[in-house]
């Protein structure tokens, strides 16, 4: 028996359960409502599409089938990062010059929101925007990085690429030849950030109900319906805000993502010996390595760290392995100490490595894919979707304006990401030597 499966599991959030600011209470839904807007799904995308829609003079109603936070926006590595996937030039390569950089501005304001509503409603979530490191773990990759800093730089954007000693000295490791320093971004608590979410929605006007999964979703005359097992919502505008959990509620969205895992170990607060040199800046790291992988350390000292999990809804406790194995080769120090807590949660991938917000049917909008960037996108992406909802066009915004993504041969997925994945990891290999 392994150390895992000796940890202690108080919850599926892990650590983040076990330090998170009180839980709200919100009713169980068990009467028929109507209303103007209604939102499936309590992450960070419904909760700030409910807090802009309150704000806005309307009150909507939120469903969401556990507690606020209950996914991927309670379960997440915390990372705030500004910014898409897709660097600039591949954003105006793809969609035209006014286009792209549109696009661009979107995604470089994603964490502004973040810390302007922690900020304007006081929310304690262990914030902190010192910054980001994108690190690289091999030449190859630091090129690529140093031309998406240099695109950024160029846009005025706060980055500064980092060399090999800058690198050593902010994370304690000398693992990386090179990264990239990213400002803008930061880091939360983010079952705490979405908790306090829900608090502002809730505070503002919205209507928010736990446990209330949303079983059935029909079109009724000119409105739609959302049925739980002990009520119902009729709005005439919806947003499906439910990402990797979205399950068969509509069929328009079946083929659109990847619902991929993401596991997380952490370790007790480090000892005083420890604490000075295993990522001494505390700022968050992401590197594309094997597994994806991303850590950080929290207000009490533990370090945290993150990767890809399994395709699949089983669980991996190799994978789990994997991770904590490349936590102390990039800090052999860590050979000595525990990771006593584990847990994961889903994140929705799309083809193109761009969210979508979309009209499915008319009144019927779902926002979805922000591909391992969820917290300080998908916040952005709550607004976008309270703005559409009301009326508002985002015609020189791609992601609100393109169909829903969809997956080419979808049936067979699972095995061709499989195949990429290992693909990926040899060439990974190769490129470190």
């Amino acid at each position: 028996m392994n150390e895992f499966s000796q940890a202690a599991k108080p919850s599926p959030f892990g650590l983040w359960n076990e330090t998170a600011t009180p839980r709200p209470s919100f009713p169980e839904l068990q009467e028929d409502f109507t209303a103007e807007t209604a939102i499936v799904g309590g992450g960070f995308c419904g909760l700030s599409a409910a807090l802009h829609l309150a704000e806005s003079g309307t009150q909507p109603i939120l469903l969401e089938a556990e507690e606020p936070g209950f996914g991927a926006s309670g379960r997440n590595g915390g990372q705030v990062i500004a910014g898409l996937k897709l660097d600039p030039g591949e954003m105006i390569a793809k969609f035209g010059r006014e286009r792209g950089e549109a696009l661009h501005r979107f995604g470089a304001g994603t964490a502004d929101l973040v810390f302007s509503l922690i900020e304007r409603f006081q929310i304690q979530c262990e914030a902190h925007r010192d910054g980001w490191i994108q690190a690289a773990y091999a030449p190859k990759v630091l090129s690529a990085i140093e031309r998406r800093a240099g695109e950024l730089m160029a846009r005025g954007e706060n980055v500064e690429l980092l060399d090999e000693a800058g690198m050593a000295k902010l994370t304690g490791t000398e693992f990386y030849p090179g990264g990239m320093l990213d400002r803008r971004s930061g880091m939360v608590q983010p079952f705490s950030y979405a908790r306090g979410l829900a608090r502002a929605a809730a505070a503002s006007g919205a209507v928010l109900f736990g446990n209330s999964r949303v079983k059935r979703l029909v079109r009724e005359n000119s409105h739609w319906r959302l049925e739980t097992a002990k009520g119902s919502v009729t709005a005439k505008e919806v947003l499906l805000a439910t990402n990797a959990y979205l399950g068969d509620l509509h069929p328009g969205l079946r083929t659109a993502m990847i619902p991929v895992a993401s596991y997380q170990l952490a370790t007790d607060p480090l000892p005083p010996e420890l604490d000075r040199t295993i990522l001494p800046s505390r700022l968050p790291v992401s590197d594309l390595m094997q597994l994806g992988v991303y850590f950080r350390r929290d207000d009490e000292g533990r370090f945290i760290i993150g990767g890809r999990g399994s395709f699949t809804e089983r669980e991996r406790p190799d994978l789990f392995d994997r991770i904590r194995h490349h936590a102390r080769k990039l800090f052999p120090a860590l050979r000595a100490i525990d990771f006593p807590i584990r847990w994961g949660g889903k994140l929705a991938l799309t083809f193109d490595h761009l969210p979508r917000l979309v009209t499915l049917e008319r009144g019927l909008h779902a926002a979805y894919g922000c591909n391992g960037r969820g917290v300080a996108l998908q916040t952005l992406m709550g607004k976008l979707a309270a703005e559409q909802m009301r009326g508002v066009r985002h015609d020189d915004l791609p992601i609100a304006s393109l169909p829903p993504a969809r997956y080419p041969f979808y049936s067979l997925r699972l095995p061709a990401m499989i195949l990429i994945s290992n693909l990926r990891s040899l060439r990974r290999i190769f490129a470190r030597d």
